[in-house]
């Protein structure tokens, strides 16, 4: 039966959902990034994709200009959609719906920059100044956010996902139910620093409601929402920009030179081992 690509994207990704594989702003993240791939071929059959036909699509993917950006795409954004177009198809494999994967031995190109530029400790302490200031301006819940990704060490989607009954005893602990690792599940305790901005945000709101608001859709924030916001953060502070996971990065790098126990950064991190 003739089956158009875009529907079997929509029918992976909705068995990954249903399987809690993924949650539903990954399932957002996947769409976003194969779209620009397959462009017209999501309303064609999915077998119209042949292996040389695959193998012009991701060069295209290279070549062409990312519409937001105006620049090429990352080398890292590269890999990950050539790698999401190859799980998209090994699914039709397997649901009989075609005979071969055409992305099966595609290479990838180029290399993926390694490590994430981090800010130095007085461009760190310019950035926690300027997002303080910024929150008893606006009052915007993302500069709170930020400081918890700099001081905690947690990861953008960990904050996003936080509850008002997440902080606990106080204000003094945060806890993490789930997260990207198994590992994630754990309970931090909040710098006092924080404290206040975190009541403060808690303040009249709902057990269930999300700690750091909503959008403007009424719905929960997505991840790279904070993303934005940091990078703003960094203009203000006119320091280098950095993304949110580079603060969880500094955090990490300063626990271990302040000579922390390594296995208690892993384990404040969400990881199981030092090593990763």
């Amino acid at each position: 039966a003739s089956r158009k690509l875009g529907d079997v994207l929509a029918e992976w990704t909705a068995e990954k959902f249903q399987a809690g594989a993924v949650k539903s702003s990954t399932v957002t993240q996947y769409t976003h990034l194969l779209t620009p791939l397959f462009g017209v071929y999501l309303e064609r059959d999915l077998a119209v994709v042949t292996p040389r036909t695959a193998a012009l699509l991701y060069q295209s993917l290279i070549e062409q200009p990312c519409r937001k950006t105006g620049q090429p795409r990352s080398v890292a954004t590269q890999h990950e959609t050539l790698y999401l177009a190859r799980k998209l198809y090994e699914h039709a494999v397997a649901k009989g719906y075609v005979r071969e994967n055409p992305f099966a031995h595609i290479k990838r190109q180029g290399r993926p920059n390694v490590g994430k530029t981090q800010l130095r400790i007085d461009e760190a302490r310019k950035f926690i100044d300027i997002t303080i200031r910024y929150y008893e301006e606006t009052k915007h819940p993302l500069a709170v956010g930020a400081l918890v990704a700099l001081m905690m060490g947690m990861r953008t989607s960990e904050v996003m996902d936080r509850a008002v009954r997440d902080l606990d005893n106080g204000g003094r602990l945060l806890w993490i139910d789930a997260g990207k690792t198994k590992n994630a599940r754990r309970h931090l305790e909040v710098p006092d620093v924080l404290r206040p901005y975190l009541l403060e945000l808690a303040k009249g709101k709902t057990p269930s409601e999300p700690l750091f608001g909503c959008g403007t859709t009424g719905k929960q924030r997505l991840r790279s929402t904070m993303w934005a916001f940091v990078q703003r953060m960094c203009d203000r502070a006119g320091v280098p920009r950095v993304c949110t996971h580079s603060l969880r990065g500094l955090f990490a790098t300063l626990a271990v030179q302040s000579g922390a126990v390594t296995h208690a950064v892993a384990a404040s991190l969400g990881h199981g081992s030092f090593a990763m």
